[in-house]
């Protein structure tokens, strides 16, 4: 069977832009997801990758900040499995404290292998922020957010591949813009595709995220507070269009606009409010 250019290019653009709207399963926020990569692979690879990454770098022996990390995760985690059992089978919780002032990050990896920076710490101020922080990657993992990605990436990978073929064959002005219309496809595809679909996993795991950490105790305003701090030590941050975050300053809105949803989750938890300064 032969394809026209044209059907090639359509079969690409086809597959570039349905990955998102086809998938036949709910994530734990009831979003349609499409999950393509195997769980248990996904997990292992994290396993290794995490296990990795501890052979080379300084964890940090601040006992008492240790101490704090562990009792904010735990509670974090603990929620996580009354609230969302069924998204947590198979994870098998692990969080290491990096000793690093300079990086404010912080992840959960598949599975449930967590580590936050020191740098993340010092921003954050209090226990509270840092289970906002905490919550907001747990969330991650539990609605399998590394799996879309990776769908995603591949799907938009056999969608440039078609894209290839469809612009050499069309031999436009003999071959002599090939490499533009490639590039034109491949920024269409991350700007259209893979960033958009970043800043939604960033709210999405925001909002999950706050339930989180309010049902583990932490006031639920300090999750805008730490994102207001995030934003007084940012500078040249992109344009949100052109990042996989949302713009600082949505993020404030969207999370203070959250708050009264889960006021009553949090007032039916232990209450430790801000928890201990940092």
């Amino acid at each position: 069977m032969t394809f026209s250019p044209k059907k090639i290019l359509h079969l690409g653009l086809i597959t570039l832009l349905t990955l998102p709207f086809s998938g036949c399963q709910k994530n734990a926020e009831g979003r349609k997801v499409l999950q393509l990569m195997p769980t248990r692979d996904l997990r292992l690879q994290a396993e290794a990758a995490y296990r990795d990454q501890l052979k080379e770098i300084k964890l940090s022996k601040d006992a008492r900040y240790q101490k704090i990390i562990k009792r904010i995760t735990n509670r974090i985690t603990t929620q996580a499995e009354k609230m969302y059992g069924e998204h947590c089978r198979g994870f098998n919780w692990e969080v290491q404290l990096i000793d690093d002032d300079k990086t404010v990050n912080a992840y959960c990896m598949p599975g449930g292998k967590m580590a936050i920076y020191t740098g993340m710490l010092k921003v954050a101020q209090t226990e509270a922020a840092v289970a906002a922080v905490m919550g907001h990657e747990v969330a991650h993992a539990l609605l399998k957010h590394a799996n879309e990605r990776m769908t995603q990436a591949k799907g938009l990978q056999i969608g440039l591949a078609l894209g290839q073929v469809a612009v050499k064959e069309a031999e436009y002005k003999d071959g002599k813009y090939d490499r533009y219309l490639m590039a034109a496809l491949g920024l269409g595809g991350q700007i259209g595709l893979l960033l958009p679909y970043s800043r939604i996993h960033e709210s999405e795991s925001d909002r999950m995220g706050l339930k989180l950490s309010s049902a583990a105790g932490y006031e639920p305003m300090e999750a805008p507070r730490l994102w207001e701090r995030m934003k007084a030590q940012s500078k040249g941050a992109p344009p949100e269009f052109l990042s996989t975050h949302p713009d600082n300053d949505r993020r404030i809105r969207d999370l203070t606009a959250l708050i009264p949803s889960v006021q009553g989750i949090y007032n039916n938890s232990p209450k430790y409010g801000k928890g201990e300064k940092l």
